[in-house]
């Protein structure tokens, strides 16, 4: 339950709502109990909202349609949008290690031709201040180490590749 202190028409009022469900609350407004229930919803900040009671102790709750936020216009909702690095990696996916998160890279205990078993620690990256051991996701060989010590890496970089079997 929320309490607030509000005036209308400089008339102090103190109201307590209680969510019932995700539109009907219970609203107590200086000792009287109001139901409400919320039928229309939109991010409008700047919206004048006016509350309309009915008989049934039931309040509703609109904003004007001419206040609703702002549309997205056409040419910002049509921008491309890059894809996350685990969708782009395609079939190589499998086969390749990326950064987790953005960091530093700060050590590698690997080098192309290394055999490696699911788990060891092939990298050290460094994020937030915090040291992130990297392991490796799969049994096999190194194929390539995309990165060196001390590289700045962003979310998704290809860090290193495993040989196909």
């Amino acid at each position: 339950m929320r309490r607030y202190q509000l005036s209308v028409n400089d008339n102090p009022y103190e109201i307590d709502i209680e969510e019932i469900s995700a539109n009907d609350f219970q609203v107590q407004i200086d000792g009287k109990l109001v139901e409400v229930t919320l039928h229309e919803q939109c991010d409008a900040a700047d919206a004048q909202i006016t509350p309309q009671m009915s008989a049934g102790r039931t309040a509703s709750v609109t904003a004007p349609v001419a206040a609703r936020a702002p549309r997205v216009p056409q040419e910002l909702k049509s921008t491309p949008r890059t894809p996350s690095p685990a969708v782009t990696g395609g079939t190589d996916l499998a086969y390749s290690m990326t950064a987790p998160m953005p960091g530093v890279i700060l050590d590698i205990n690997v080098t192309p031709g290394d055999q490696v078993t699911k788990g060891d620690v092939v990298m050290v990256l460094e994020a937030m201040k915090m040291k992130n051991e990297l392991h490796a996701s799969q049994t096999g060989m190194v194929a390539s180490v995309n990165v060196s010590s001390g590289d700045q890496v962003k979310y998704g970089q290809l860090l290193l590749r495993f040989e196909k079997a």
